[in-house]
């Protein structure tokens, strides 16, 4: 029986031992479990965290875009008066040179009586600007009032271009125009 007794303390032993193992790896898995459920929590806050930063910058982009799409229609009404305005005096300056298509010179002196020249001079004859037909009644050459209004035309457009650049440029750095 030494024989059987000995086998016993040796299986109780074994128990014993698989037991403690059973215990060591329950007690393992339960750390492995929690710190499993804090790092899973903590990722989910992360997550959180992230959505809710996200949404505000989305926010944010949105209200910057809308501001920045009022500016725009803003200075697109600015333009479009602006640029109505240079056609209504275009329109007067067109309107002003005469079905000729030829301005005056408001510094030229009138031609004949009547038109404050010196009194007592020589009445103008009926050919006296026949022969140079330009300076007749004070009007520029046609060359002359063409070049005129082109330049006006042209810096007409320029102006109304660096009007709008300039306050596009001052809604941009976000500084009161003058």
């Amino acid at each position: 029986m030494i024989g059987g007794a000995w086998l016993w303390r040796v299986l109780a032993v074994a128990a014993l031992l698989g037991g403690l193992y059973m215990l060591g790896r329950h007690i393992e898995q339960r750390g492995y479990d929690r710190a499993e459920a804090d790092y899973t929590a903590a990722i989910e806050r992360l997550h959180a965290d992230a959505a809710a930063q996200l949404a505000e910058e989305v926010n944010k982009t949105r209200a910057a875009e809308q501001a920045l799409n009022e500016a725009k229609n803003n200075q697109e009404l600015k333009d479009a008066t602006h640029t109505q305005t240079i056609a209504r005096l275009s329109d007067r300056l067109r309107l002003a040179a005469g079905p000729a298509g030829r301005l005056r010179d408001p510094n030229a002196t009138p031609c004949g009586r009547g038109g404050g020249g010196p009194e007592g001079g020589p009445a103008a004859t009926a050919n006296a600007g026949a022969t140079n037909a330009p300076e007749a009644g004070g009007l520029l050459s046609a060359e002359l009032a063409g070049l005129l209004q082109q330049l006006t035309r042209e810096a007409d457009d320029i102006n109304a271009a660096y009007a709008s650049c300039r306050a596009d440029a001052y809604t941009v750095r976000s500084t009161p125009a003058d």
